[in-house]
């Protein structure tokens, strides 16, 4: 296409033409150019490696990360170009170790890593910039080589990836093509000020605007240029988009009673459109704002057998820290079942299949020994002997919160003083049990009175056990092993809402075991299927049809980004997830929800209380 030879072009991603360059010039930075490039799952293990021979104590304590979040604080810190201090105040305030302790675990992971001859992602560019600042000989060579210089999406480069372009492109050789509305991944170190400060940088620049829009509707650019009109938007983009194509349906904005009407009215939109013929399945999108938010739209869609896919990562059931939750909640239940203990005991720390196994023999030894239950025996001294010396302790708080739910289980008795048992076997009469609280407030169909076998809760609730499962041990846990543990614990309280819906607790577990193993039955891979995804990962996609769900203050905006006074990038995900609609938009957004097992009523998102009424239908 433009008549030059293929050889003399070099495109890719950042990272693979940081490799080409290292592989050409990195012994001018004593860079082996032999060296292997390792993957996240190979950097944890050598970060382990190092920690363990330099501070041999440091994974005993469990308020300090493990290696995969170790992994996550250095490269942020390194993709920013900022101090070990500076990244933990930004990204991991709630990590209590030492930031000039991590920042020597980074040394002697480098410096491991020169020994073996390996480089990881970050190495890419890392060692690339370095090369380019020390070496002015191949700086020179490379500026002159390079006639043109093109880089995409330029709204989602980060501070290092910034400087290494701005070496190499001095001479007005640079074209970089970006949306400001669209920097979305500040999370993983994107830099917004990259592209608002590009003419800063580059005086001469020349901007063009691209406005003609080919994807979407009239309608459809009218809702999304209102937005942009609401966003901090720098003057040099302002822009106002405008469609090639004609004239279609306004965006339609649903107001459902709770998250269940939600994914009920959801689901039944998604089966009229593809009953209407013009749309497949294949042709709908589902977007939201975080992963937990499209559970009931999951139950939905299985519900009425609505094929589906989640790209934005595993089922809602299926997500490993819902499979421990429910674990644990049967263990409880069913102290035998050793499959379920070994389940969330792996995740203690230097504990594997073998040492769950040697824990619970021992436990149930004493059980028999003492006559208390499994569950009690875990506290004894003998038991937690078998415990390796960098679980004791968290493994010691396990027991205890277990013991806990074991009590709280205990008070869960009908009338008659027994357990909660039967309570009939329809799947959906459980799930259509509605809180009268949600019926009195919004003046919707009453619940469903419950059966006569079914226990009225006297001292704690269904939600409760599952509540304290979530917020006791395991949850501390996650927030060392986990970059986006608040996410997961954003899910736990889906799964407490979840639970809310049951009045018999043998069915809950029942159900929720089923969902697990529903969830990871899936329909053929080339089958027409709605695809459920983060708006993250809808970026620089698009749809004929597209829904996106939880459209509420407080979850799209997130209460957190509500409560640091930060909305501008959720503003800016809200535009991403509108704009990928060619033919059809549905907001969606529930009036009630729930945080943390309690209800709330919700307002619809304030990003669409700046859009003119006029320009979308309310149903």
């Amino acid at each position: 296409m433009t008549g030059c030879e293929s050889w003399r072009f070099w495109g890719g991603t950042f990272h693979s033409v940081g490799n080409k360059f290292l592989r050409i010039e990195g012994e001018k930075i004593g860079l082996d150019p032999n060296f292997s490039i390792i993957d996240s799952e190979d950097s944890d293990k050598l970060i382990k490696e190092t920690v363990d021979e330099k501070f041999p104590r440091f994974f005993s304590d469990k308020e300090n990360p493990r290696p995969k979040l170790l992994r996550e604080i250095i490269s942020y810190a390194r993709n920013t170009c900022a101090s070990y201090s500076a990244a933990m105040c930004d990204r991991f305030d709630w990590i209590e170790t030492p930031s000039n302790q991590i920042f020597e675990i980074a040394e002697f992971y480098s410096a491991k890593k020169r020994e073996k001859n390996l480089c990881d992602f970050d190495d890419l560019l890392e060692l690339w910039h370095k090369l380019l600042l020390e070496n002015a000989d191949v700086l020179e060579k490379y500026r002159a080589r390079f006639k043109n210089i093109l880089v995409d999406e330029y709204q989602d480069t980060n501070l290092l990836q910034s400087k290494i372009i701005d070496l190499l492109a001095d001479r007005g050789q640079l074209s970089a093509v970006g949306d400001d509305a669209q920097c979305i991944y500040s999370w993983r170190g994107a830099e917004i000020e990259n592209i608002r400060n590009f003419r800063q940088r580059y005086p001469a620049a020349l901007i063009y605007k691209i406005e003609r829009n080919y994807r979407s509707t009239p309608q459809i650019l009218n809702f999304a240029n209102a937005l942009l009109k609401n966003m901090p938007v720098h003057e040099d983009y302002r822009k106002e988009l405008s469609s090639a194509r004609g004239n279609s349906m306004k965006p339609v904005v649903i107001r459902a009673m709770d998250a269940i009407s939600q994914g009920r009215q959801v689901a039944d939109f998604i089966r009229e459109i593809e009953d209407g013929g013009k749309y497949g399945y294949d042709d709908i999108a589902v977007l939201y704002r975080s992963h937990f938010q499209a559970m009931d739209l999951q139950l939905q869609l299985q519900y009425k057998n609505i094929p589906f896919v989640m790209t934005s990562g595993v089922k809602f059931f299926e997500q490993s820290h819902i499979k421990d939750v429910v674990a644990q909640i049967k263990f409880i239940a069913n102290p035998r079942d050793s499959v379920s203990f070994a389940r969330f005991a792996n995740f203690l720390p230097k504990v594997g299949g073998k040492t769950a196994m040697k824990i619970y023999s021992s436990a149930l030894e004493i059980s028999k020994k003492r006559n208390i239950s499994p569950i009690a025996a875990l506290a004894d001294k003998k038991v937690a002997a078998k415990v390796p010396s960098a679980a004791r302790e968290i493994f010691e708080k396990m027991a205890q919160d277990l013991l806990v739910l074991e009590e709280m289980l205990a008070s869960l008795e009908t009338e008659s003083g027994e357990r909660l048992k039967g309570g009939g076997d329809s799947h959906a009469q459980t799930k259509s049990v509605q809180s009268d609280f949600l019926s009195a407030m919004l003046d919707e169909t009453p619940a469903q009175p419950c059966p006569e076998n079914i226990r009225i809760v006297r001292d704690c609730q269904i939600k409760d056990i599952v509540k304290a499962a979530c917020t006791g041990w395991y949850k501390d846990a996650m927030k060392t092993a986990y970059e986006d543990w608040r996410d997961r614990a954003d899910d736990f309280d889906a799964l407490v809402e979840y639970a809310a819906r049951y009045k018999n607790f043998d069915e809950f577990l029942a159900n929720a075991t089923l969902e697990i193993s529903e969830a990871e039955g899936r329909p053929a891979e080339n089958s027409s299927r709605v695809r459920l995804m983060t708006v993250h990962q809808a970026k620089g996609l698009e749809f004929p049809v597209v829904f996106v769900i939880g459209a509420a203050d407080g979850l799209f905006p997130t209460k957190r980004s509500i409560e640091d006074g930060s909305t501008d990038e959720e503003e800016r995900l809200f535009y991403v997830a509108a704009t990928r609609a060619k033919d059809c938009l549905i907001i969606a957004y529930p009036r009630v929800s729930t945080s943390g097992g309690d209800y709330e009523m919700r307002e619809q998102s304030r990003f669409l209380n700046g859009v003119d009424p006029s320009l979308f239908e309310v149903l």
